[in-house]
């Protein structure tokens, strides 16, 4: 999907899904038609049996559009916050595993995975001191 497509492939949704759905929502026309599209392709992935009409979707679009700015402000700032909040959690717990390594003991963190997968792809790796650098924090 296009960066600037009007409703995001939110949920597993695709564009080969939303593609598709299209053939479905052929009367509708421009954010009306996307909107519906969408929809459609999204309640099918979610294996609800249920389509809504156009016009259904075109009604529910209109009830629901007065919030979207609030809500792009909201996922704005959780996209901005998001990433911080993360780094203070690894920070946080990486202090604490490093309180009670003692001396000579460690912590130190990787990247596990690709951070686009997930915003907690960090693993923490901490030893003891003196027991030649086991990962074990009891004995």
């Amino acid at each position: 999907l296009p960066m600037d497509a009007p409703f995001p492939a939110v949920g597993g949704v695709t564009g080969t899904e939303l593609a598709a759905a299209e053939e479905h929502v052929e009367a509708a026309e421009g954010d009306d038609r996307a909107f519906a599209a969408y929809a459609y392709a999204a309640l099918k992935r979610l294996g609800v049996e249920w389509r809504p009409t156009v016009a259904q979707c075109v009604e529910a679009r209109q009830r629901t559009s007065h919030g979207y700015r609030q809500m792009a402000v909201v996922w704005t700032l959780r996209s901005l916050m998001g990433p911080l909040i993360e780094g203070m959690l690894v920070v946080d717990r990486a202090l604490y595993l490093r309180r009670h390594c003692g001396p000579g003991g460690g912590v130190r963190a990787f990247a596990l995975f690709d951070a686009v997968t997930s915003p907690r792809n960090v693993v923490l790796a901490a030893w003891r001191g003196g027991r030649g650098g086991s990962f074990g924090l009891k004995d």
